[in-house]
């Protein structure tokens, strides 16, 4: 069985993001920089939920939210009755995947259900896109196998043959096969496709999370007609999740914190300027991972701003652009990237 990767309150306690996220706090809310006083301010806020809620999205100036409903301690209604930004949902494919093999008697009804649950999620249920966690299934090595090696994946797990986990089978063929079919399926409905890539908790498949694993997949002719979101940018392999989004033509690279909360590094000013210097800025975008937390997603927006405005700053004082490009570049990946990708 694998198990969720946690965070201990004393180690979380001492962290820099956390001390940072309660000085912010402190000057949002007006109150003394200690836990104790943030927290009293902080719920005396939130009891107007809606309103407390409204102003950490002013405050960050955050005006949309893509939604994974893969995790949902908070039902998108709910989300949505106290978010006052545009929401967007995003279809994971990994939970759909798990309980139709668990229901499905043949990979011909797996199959059908399939399709049909993906291509409902768009046309009637509103969804603008795919995302894929295939990195903490069976790694980004994403093959194309033939139906009948993805048949006999199937047929293993309906025997019991087949590896699990607390997520259900590997059923690696299948896995890649299905993806592919996602890819083909965006295309006709008109949707982009996000991949988690990099490390994130510990079951995550460590060895198999960096990007450049995808290189084959990308090259398939179905998925080079969609757009493809690499999800946290592969971090740590920055470079390399870089390099693809600067070699096909296709792909988005977005700037984001993996797990754990702790975890600041992937929203810095240094890796901001690397990955600008190396990818497109018509293909970057900014996202936060921030679940349904409300300041996780202020503290998130705040931070990629800053860093993202000092590593622009940087490369006008070195004379590389001036202030018109530099605002345009920053529009680019906080918000023009994203309309164009949601439209």
């Amino acid at each position: 069985m694998g198990s969720k990767s946690e965070v201990r309150q004393e180690d979380l306690l001492s962290s820099v993001a956390y001390r940072r996220m309660v000085r912010e706090l402190s000057l949002l809310l007006q109150a003394p920089d200690s836990d104790l006083d943030v927290l009293r301010k902080r719920n005396e806020r939130a009891r107007d939920f809606a309103g407390y809620v409204k102003a950490l999205c002013e405050d960050a100036k955050i005006e949309r939210a893509v939604l994974d409903n893969g995790i949902e301690p908070v039902g998108f209604e709910e989300f949505r009755r106290y978010t006052p930004a545009r929401l967007y949902r995003v279809f994971r494919i990994e939970p759909i995947l798990k309980r139709l093999l668990d229901t499905s008697e043949s990979f011909s009804a797996l199959f059908d259900s399939f399709d049909e649950v993906i291509g409902t999620a768009v046309r009637k249920r509103g969804f603008v896109g795919f995302k894929s966690i295939v990195a903490y299934r069976t790694g980004l090595d994403v093959g194309k196998p033939d139906e009948g090696e993805a048949r006999r994946s199937f047929e293993a797990y309906r025997k019991g043959e087949e590896q699990r986990e607390w997520f259900g089978p590997r059923v690696k063929p299948l896995r890649d096969l299905f993806l592919c079919h996602v890819a083909e399926r965006s295309k006709k409905l008109g949707s982009f496709l996000q991949i988690h890539t990099g490390v994130g908790d510990t079951d995550v498949v460590a060895d198999k999370c960096n990007p450049i694993l995808l290189k084959n997949f990308l090259k398939l002719e179905a998925v080079s007609k969609i757009p493809v979101v690499l999800i946290h940018g592969g971090f740590p392999y920055t470079s390399e999740a870089a390099w693809l989004a600067s070699v096909f033509p296709n792909v988005y690279f977005e700037l984001s914190t993996p797990l754990p909360p702790t975890f600041l590094p992937a929203l810095s000013r240094t890796r901001f300027r690397e990955v600008v210097e190396i990818v497109p800025t018509t293909r970057i975008v900014y996202g936060s991972d921030a679940i349904e937390i409300p300041e996780n997603h202020w503290m998130s927006a705040k931070l990629a701003k800053r860093a993202l405005g000092g590593s622009l700053g940087d490369l006008v004082a070195e004379g590389v652009l001036d202030l018109d490009e530099a605002h345009q570049t920053g529009d680019l990946i906080l918000n023009s990237n994203a309309t164009k990708l949601l439209a």
